[in-house]
This record gives C-alpha cells, sequence and structure tokens, in this order.
C-alpha cells in the first residue's frame, strides 16, 4: 500500500514522530511517501514561491498517488498545511486516517474527514 503522511514538520517532537510512524509502515511492507524526506532539486537557487509551487505540486502528485493518507494531527490549531492535505484528499476520495497526539480540541472538518481516527497518544497502537 502507498501511505502518504499529511504532517507539521516544524518542531523537533514533530519530526521525530514522523519518523516513527514512517518507520513503523515501512517496517510492515508499506511504500511511504513523506514530504519531510523530500527535497526540491535546486532549492536554493529558487525564488521562495517558486519554490513553494514546487512543493505544492510534488505533493499534490504524491496524494494523488496514494492509497491512504496518514494525518499526524496535534489539535486544532496544530497546522493548516495538514488540515488542507486532509481535505483534500477527503475531497479526491482517498481514504485518511487520522492520529491525534493532542488530547486537546479538534477540528470537526479534520475530524469528519478521516475513514478512521485513533483517538490516543500511545504510537504504538498505529
Amino acid at each position: 500500500m502507498k501511505i502518504y503522511i499529511a504532517s507539521p514538520l516544524f518542531t523537533n517532537y514533530e519530526k521525530e514522530q514522523i519518523k516513527y510512524i514512517v518507520n513503523h509502515y515501512r517496517s510492515n511492507g508499506h511504500e511511504v511517501y513523506s514530504p519531510m524526506e523530500h527535497q526540491i532539486e535546486n532549492a536554493w537557487d529558487l525564488l521562495n514561491h517558486e519554490w513553494a509551487r514546487k512543493v505544492f505540486k510534488e505533493d499534490i502528485k504524491a496524494i494523488n498517488d496514494c492509497d491512504l493518507v496518514v494525518c499526524l494531527y496535534y489539535g486544532l490549531y496544530s497546522d493548516s498545511g495538514t488540515a488542507w492535505e486532509c481535505g483534500y484528499a477527503y475531497g479526491i476520495n482517498k481514504p485518511v486516517k487520522l492520529i491525534d497526539f493532542s488530547n486537546d480540541e479538534v477540528s470537526l472538518m479534520v475530524v469528519q474527514s478521516a475513514k478512521n481516527a485513533n483517538w490516543f497518544t500511545d504510537k504504538s497502537q498505529t
């Protein structure tokens, strides 16, 4: 199965969670696309808006090509990009699995887009 990992990747904690989830799915035989692992060729030579457009297109292609979007969720206002990826996947009829690490208020829009949601903080159950 091809899995796309949607997650904020700004803090060390978020990056560690992504690595853990990616390793979990790969060790179970899945092909995993994590935006954190992908670099845009010649990124430092591009203007910011050019770089951003390339990232956007690459991530859209990866979501279109996947079988499942796994959304790592950190609460109501965790990351607008992650919420967008989750909503886009829902809009094109991709299944979305939501893993909530927040124990916080949640967005009904994000939660309703998920085929199944896991409301726990124990990563071993993913």
